[in-house]
């Protein structure tokens, strides 16, 4: 089985504008992926025979954490609550050292495609190419599959565990697969701008997506699809798209979701999706005055906001115990 270690997070394509791929995988063959402990992908591996405009299906099998582990301290605060508090992993359950306890879920925080390389895509690229300084990370291509998230990148979906899916749409020739931000565990909103971040490493595979509309990610667990989404302020270079626009967009997405799955008009879409459909958040940090100094500010906007709507499958025939 291929593995691709963390260390090549370190040695591979970095600091550059565009990548050359990592490595490639077949369809359906199994591998692993390192990850660092927080947001620098690995990758980008190519999936061979798959071609711009395909959409793919990757397969989460497994995920191992490792140490150190730490929780957050953060919050909607301006200078936070502290520094971040040591936990112990024992039979799968983090130990704060107060005597709280939380069972560990680990989720991959971004299964992400390399976005087509259009001017906008590449300026933002250009903006942190080079050593990291004062002023910039030194990520270059890597901020690309990280900060702007949209269709390609960077869901920050707590369901994302072993033995769920993500069907996405290759926007380049063989995909360009990357993966990163795994966590421990990560509540819904993710509202102290981390979860428990860890290194990891994950088992996966790629095959092509059937049965499924897919044009922003869709994660499919056991009993649940989900239609993720967020805004796309960064790549677009606005500030526009609020919060309620991208709720808005989720619903509008599992509409055409389901129309697809039962071959019918959206109209007779609807009613199971206001009936039924479950939003539930992702990243709500961007929120505008989230975290407040002197009050709520007139001028502030949403920007890096992200949720899934959600859906049991047994509202198909075909997933009918």
């Amino acid at each position: 089985m291929q593995v691709f270690t963390r260390d090549l997070v370190e040695t591979h394509c970095v600091g550059l504008e565009w990548p050359d791929f990592l490595g490639r995988v077949a369809l359906g063959e199994r591998f692993v992926v390192e990850t660092e402990r927080f947001n620098r992908v690995n990758g980008p591996i190519a999936v061979e025979g798959v071609r711009a405009g395909d959409a793919i299906a990757v397969h989460i099998e497994a995920i191992e954490v490792l140490p150190p582990f730490e929780s957050p301290n953060g919050g909607p605060f301006y200078e936070g609550m502290g520094g971040l508090v040591s936990l112990e992993l024992r039979d799968g359950v983090f130990l704060y050292p107060n005597g709280i306890a939380l069972q560990a879920r680990p989720s991959v925080g971004n299964v992400a495609v390399l976005p087509a390389p259009t001017p906008s895509v590449l300026a933002l690229s250009r903006r942190d190419i080079g050593p990291p300084g004062q002023r910039r990370r030194g990520w270059g291509w890597r901020g690309i599959v990280n900060d702007p998230r949209g269709k390609h990148c960077h869901q920050d979906c707590r369901y994302l565990t072993a033995g769920a899916a993500i069907h996405l749409r290759a926007q380049v020739d063989l995909a360009g697969l990357c993966l990163a931000d795994v966590h421990g565990y990560i509540g819904q909103g993710e509202l102290a701008f981390a979860g428990i971040e860890v290194a990891a490493s994950v088992q996966l595979y790629v095959e092509r997506s059937a049965g499924w509309y897919v044009d922003w990610p869709l994660i499919e667990t056991q009993d649940e699809v989900m239609v993720f989404c967020s805004d796309t302020n960064l790549l677009d270079g606005t500030t526009d798209q609020q919060f309620v626009d991208v709720v808005r967009l989720a619903y509008q997405e599992m509409r055409k979701i389901v129309a697809e799955k039962v071959g019918g008009p959206i109209d007779g879409a609807n009613p199971v999706v206001a009936a039924a459909l479950d939003i539930r958040n992702c990243a709500l940090y961007g929120l505008g005055n989230f975290v407040q100094k002197e009050g709520k500010q007139p001028d502030q906007v949403d920007r890096d906001v992200a949720v899934v709507g959600a859906l049991p499958k047994s509202i198909f025939p075909e997933y009918r115990r």
